[in-house]
């Protein structure tokens, strides 16, 4: 009996402990008041620190980085148009690449087909293989020059399409692609057009 009236002294002791730490909190929160550490403070000492700078602090770095997130989600939009054309542009290319060289390699392969048929599918093969070749070439070239993202289509007539993911093109810049696809496809200068989009 003596041994739980015991017990119940120290544990209405620590409630009452409690109780009497959160009431200080609480009165220290309501007026809290901020000491400058050089007037009163000393090393290693606490400070009370004033709810209210601290709120109006807080909120103040909140619309701060709430404007940063706004202008960040305007730049994230504009990119995540231009991130879409240039994954879903370069997806159908891979497809149709693919696909056409499933059916120059099957036209190729048939014992039925004629040999000038035969010739003609290999060659057109070929020819693909060529071409994936140079814009692959083209596009990591461009790429080292510090862009994102460029996708290099040929054209039927020759031409070669460049697309550039970046906000604008410098005279310069269009120079040096001008000069990478000129050298890697070995065409005309007139046959290159360069396009930027983001």
């Amino acid at each position: 009996m003596t041994i739980l009236k015991r017990r119940q002294i120290v544990i209405l002791t620590l409630v009452l402990m409690i109780v009497i730490a959160g009431y200080i909190q609480y009165s220290y929160k309501k007026s809290g008041y901020s000491e400058n550490d050089e007037e009163t403070g000393r090393l290693g000492e606490a400070v009370y620190v004033d709810t209210q700078e601290l709120e109006s602090a807080k909120g103040d770095n909140q619309e701060t980085n709430k404007d940063e997130s706004e202008e960040k989600g305007k730049i994230v939009t504009a990119s995540k148009e231009a991130e879409d054309y240039f994954a879903q542009t370069k997806l159908e290319k891979e497809i149709t690449r693919s696909r056409d060289a499933d059916s120059f390699r099957s036209i190729a392969e048939d014992e039925k087909a004629s040999a000038e048929v035969k010739e003609q599918a290999y060659n057109k093969m070929m020819a693909l293989i060529d071409v994936s070749d140079k814009e692959m070439r083209i596009e990591a070239l461009i790429k080292k020059q510090g862009f994102d993202d460029v996708i290099a289509l040929f054209a039927d007539d020759g031409s070669v399409d460049i697309i550039v993911k970046a906000p604008t093109l410098t005279a310069s810049q269009v120079a040096q692609i001008t000069d990478i696809v000129s050298r890697q496809a070995n065409v005309d200068i007139d046959k290159i057009i360069i396009k930027n989009k983001f």
